[in-house]
């Protein structure tokens, strides 16, 4: 027998056959491989756009058919058309794959989040509790700090224990930041919407939470709640106008489909904004001619109220904005006051051909307390140069603020600084001025109302609904973290973490 030596073998096949056998293979795996890849990060991609649109996760299976479905039109006439169709098969979209990529970039949103609270040296939290679709008390923690800009995020959102007292909302609160690794003495303000086991003064949520912080934070009640109830306008006859319009319209849209039917075409023949109308609660009528002006008065105070009420919504407010807003309008209220007490009736509309008189008492602006005590500080964002003894340092004790006055006498003393602070920003933000730039940080992250937290409950209840009632707290939280967080998801790093494998 004859034995080949190894070095005869090798020489043999690095010569004759190295392009055929080892550049080919090489090559057909690294293709394969990227294939793979591809597959796997498209399913991120599939994952992620099912979580923000709230949609079951089974849903991938429907997404990857129908583009198998469309495929077949939409590349019809390409030579690689059957190249396409390959990949789009591979791409795994089972229920359970969509439910681990949806966990899997939450938590990767979550150590983005975690990563820029730590960084910050302070932040604000606004906190807000409600029930889910299985009566579950949930929660809801949103938070705003600073880094290259102000970022807003939903933190958590809660399951809570069978009571929702103050104690037990702040073990909750407490527990959350505690598992991130998140120091809860950074907090600076905390906002809520008035509810008595949040703001009690002894056992309240956010007195408890104040202890644990150790210093004394900002307690700001949410400016859209206080304007709810300052909108109770308390003059007396005004409370008959509205049970008598729900009753009206519980009459046209409850009592008979074809009732409901027929307005529904006048509405549209009057070529009218609104299409139809919702359902009310009906209550006892009153006389028809003193009813018919405190109507025309509670649709134009009303429009200026809901007016008000839009301006004070949205994501991105600082404190300062909804404190120029209130301004605005307290001043608006004087105006509307003098207008109906000398029958012009400018700024009403529907009474301008009535002669009833009515006064609209401002009194009931006294309910914002928080941003009459707090708005000379929220004017430091924009005017430092302003401040005398106007701003309260208690609140900023812990913050780098010894040389505090020093820098604001300095300031006050620069025609460039005061002259031109709108045009320096960037020049502020050095070592400087850095106590002004901590006190101005700690005023950003300020919230000025609960209305984040109300929308993070709608958007539970449009993941969590009836026909998704098993969904686990734990999921839910992660789809509508997905659903309005600004922070993306690293989807190709969490894709080069996995092992390409086709659908299963």
């Amino acid at each position: 027998s004859v034995v080949c030596r190894t070095s005869s073998v090798k020489r043999h096949f690095e010569t004759k056959h190295q392009k055929t056998f080892k550049d080919e293979q090489a090559s057909t795996l690294k293709v394969f491989t990227a294939a793979k890849h591809h597959g796997t990060e498209a399913s991120y991609s599939i994952a992620h756009c099912i979580a923000k649109h709230g949609k079951p996760f089974t849903d991938g299976e429907f997404v990857k058919e129908t583009f198998l479905s469309s495929s077949e039109v939409l590349f019809n006439g390409l030579p690689n058309k059957d190249a396409i169709k390959a990949r789009i098969q591979d791409i795994p979209a089972s229920a359970r794959t969509v439910e681990l990529r949806i966990q899997e970039m939450g938590d990767n949103v979550r150590a983005q989040q975690t990563a820029g609270l730590r960084e910050a040296q302070v932040f604000g939290v606004a906190l807000d509790e409600s029930v889910d679709i299985n009566d579950v008390p949930r929660l809801a923690v949103m938070v705003r700090y600073c880094d290259v800009a102000v970022q807003e995020e939903l933190f958590c959102l809660t399951p809570m224990p069978e009571t929702t007292r103050g104690e037990d909302i702040a073990k909750v609160f407490k527990e959350c930041f505690d598992e991130q690794g998140i120091d809860i003495t950074k907090i600076f303000a905390v906002t809520t919407d008035g509810a008595p086991a949040v703001v009690e003064k002894h056992r309240g949520a956010v007195t408890l939470i104040e202890e644990q912080v150790g210093d004394p934070i900002m307690k700001l009640h949410c400016i859209i709640h206080q304007e709810n109830l300052c909108s109770k306008i308390s003059n007396s006859d005004l409370h008959d106008v509205m049970p008598t319009v729900a009753k009206v319209v519980n009459f046209i849209v409850k009592r008979s489909p074809l009732t409901h039917r027929q307005f529904q075409s006048l509405l549209e023949e009057l070529d009218s904004s609104c299409k139809d109308i919702p359902l009310h609660c009906a209550v006892r009528w009153l006389s028809y001619e003193k009813w018919v002006e405190n109507f025309f008065f509670l649709a134009d105070i009303t429009g200026h109220l809901n007016e008000f009420n839009l301006k004070l919504q949205g994501s991105g407010q600082t404190v300062l904005d909804m404190r120029d807003t209130w301004e605005a309008f307290v001043q608006k209220l004087a105006v509307f006051s003098s207008n109906v007490e000398t029958s012009t009736f400018c700024y009403f509309k529907r009474l301008r051909e009535l002669s009833a008189q009515r006064s609209i008492s401002t009194s009931e602006i006294h309910g914002f307390l928080d941003f009459q005590v707090y708005g000379p500080m929220f004017s430091f964002l924009i005017k430092p140069e302003s401040f005398n003894e106007q701003l309260d340092l208690s609140l900023f004790k812990w913050l780098d603020t010894d040389d505090m006055e020093m820098q604001l006498i300095e300031l006050k003393s620069s025609t460039v600084w005061v002259t031109k602070f709108a045009e320096l920003r960037t020049q502020l933000e050095s070592t400087a001025f850095n106590c002004l730039k901590n006190i101005a940080q700690a005023l950003l992250t300020v919230f000025g109302f609960t209305y984040l937290c109300e929308q993070i409950f709608s958007h539970m209840k449009s993941v969590l609904s009836a026909s998704r009632c098993r969904l686990t707290a734990g999921h839910s939280e992660t789809c509508v973290l997905l659903k309005v967080t600004k922070c993306d998801p690293q989807i190709t790093q969490l894709a080069n973490t996995k092992q390409g494998q086709g659908s299963h």
